[in-house]
């Protein structure tokens, strides 16, 4: 009798302290998309490459939107751009433009962001320097802090091309990932001449991403 209430204390005993004891909550992996940008190009036959994290340099991404009231259609022009706080030099690229009905939605939906960018790959690009029209837009900034850009109108030989387009998500938002080859001028008015300036960049190649 007295072993078995000895063992019957020493289970109460044990069932208690494993009461006590807190489970560690395991919370659930996230995934992260991998927000990486590179450029390689040559500028006036000089070779220009930008690389994530190299001389601080970043990719940027942003959107430019014109809301129209329905039946109007609304635009919305994608921005990604490499970058540096400690660099003159970027170049930024920009495709437009999607249209939508915002009554009925106030962004294009994922599905939409989606359809626009395979799209891409597919369909022949323009340039344009439009909100309101499709182009391919290109604007680089060299290092003497000289802003240089693609003009729609200009009869020079311009070429650019999408693909590897690949979307991904995460809790910072939906991403369209791409490889985008191109050769363009680009233009400034010359401060000191009035005159329009351009330099040529050729064979160049930027990985990046637009966000929704």
């Amino acid at each position: 009798m007295r072993i078995l209430i000895n063992f019957l204390s020493a289970l109460v005993l044990l069932v208690s302290v494993s009461s006590c004891i807190e489970h560690e909550v395991i919370p659930p992996p996230t995934s992260t998309v991998n927000l990486t940008c590179t450029f390689n190009g040559y500028v006036n036959g000089t070779q220009v490459e930008l690389t994530q994290n190299v001389n601080s340099y970043l990719g940027n991404t942003g959107n430019i939107v014109d809301i129209n009231p329905s039946p109007n259609p609304s635009f919305m022009v994608y921005m990604t751009e490499m970058l540096s706080p400690n660099q003159p030099l970027s170049i930024r690229l920009k495709l437009g433009a999607l249209n939508w009905d915002a009554a009925a939605n106030m962004e294009p939906t994922l599905t939409m962001f989606n359809n626009y960018h395979t799209n891409s790959a597919i369909n022949v690009q323009n340039y344009g320097d439009n909100i309101n029209a499709p182009g391919f837009e290109v604007t680089y900034t060299d290092n003497n802090s000289s802003i240089w850009q693609s003009r729609e109108l200009y009869n020079v030989p311009h070429t650019v091309a999408f693909s590897n387009i690949k979307q991904q998500s995460d809790n910072t938002g939906d991403y369209s990932f791409f490889d985008c080859n191109f050769s363009c001028y680009v233009y400034r008015n010359n401060p000191t001449t009035s005159l329009i300036d351009s330099i040529y960049i050729q064979n160049a190649k930027y990985s990046g991403y637009f966000r929704r």
